[in-house]
C-alpha cells in the first residue's frame, strides 16, 4: 500500500471540507407523496452536508438540519435516520446510523488522543527550548493515533450515507 505524505492527507481532508453538499439519491426527483410516505421526496428526503465539526443530515431542498454527525463528540443520530419505525429501509437505516455513531466515536477517540499528545509534545519541547527523545516519541504516537483515525473517520462517512440512503428508500417511487 502506498502511504501518504501530510500534506497530501492535509490537502484531501481541505478538500472534503469545501466540497459542495451531497444529496443522496439526487437524480430522478420524485415531486408526488409515494406508495409508503405521505411526503414527496424532494422535501422529506435527507442530505448529507459537511460542516466544520462533521457531517449535517439535512432534510429536503431547504436544508433544515435534523442531526449532525459531529468529529469531536460524536451523539447519536439513528432516531432521525430511522424515521417512521414502519417505514421501508428504517430498520436498515438505523443500524446504518448506529454503526456510523460507533466507528465515528472510535475515531473521534484517536483523533482527540493524537492531537492532545502531539500538542503536550510540542509544547513541551517550546519550554523546553528542544525537542527531547520523549517528546518525539509522544508526539510520534499522537500523530500515529491521528493518521490511524483516519480511515475510522470515513468509514463513519460511509455508515451515515448508506444510513441516508436506506432512510430515502421510503421515498422512492
Amino acid at each position: 500500500m502506498r502511504s501518504l505524505t501530510i500534506p497530501a492527507m492535509l490537502l484531501g481532508l481541505s478538500m472534503l471540507s469545501v466540497s459542495a453538499p451531497a444529496r443522496a439519491q439526487d437524480g430522478d426527483v420524485a415531486t408526488e407523496p409515494t406508495l409508503h410516505s405521505a411526503c414527496a421526496y424532494q422535501d422529506c428526503a435527507l442530505g448529507i452536508v459537511p460542516t466544520w465539526d462533521g457531517l449535517a443530515v439535512v432534510q429536503g431542498r431547504s436544508g433544515p438540519r435534523v442531526a449532525n454527525l459531529h468529529f469531536f463528540w460524536p451523539r447519536d443520530v439513528s432516531a432521525a435516520l430511522r424515521g417512521d419505525p414502519q417505514a421501508i429501509g428504517a430498520d436498515s437505516a438505523a443500524v446504518g446510523a448506529r454503526r456510523a455513531i460507533v466507528l465515528r466515536r472510535a475515531g473521534a477517540a484517536l483523533t482527540d488522543l493524537g492531537v492532545l499528545a502531539t500538542g503536550v509534545a510540542l509544547a513541551s519541547g517550546v519550554r523546553a527550548g528542544r525537542l527531547r527523545s520523549e517528546e518525539r516519541v509522544v508526539g510520534g504516537a499522537g500523530i500515529a493515533a491521528f493518521l490511524v483515525s483516519l480511515p475510522l473517520q470515513f468509514a463513519a462517512d460511509r455508515a451515515l450515507s448508506r444510513a441516508v440512503w436506506w432512510h430515502n428508500v421510503r421515498y422512492a417511487r
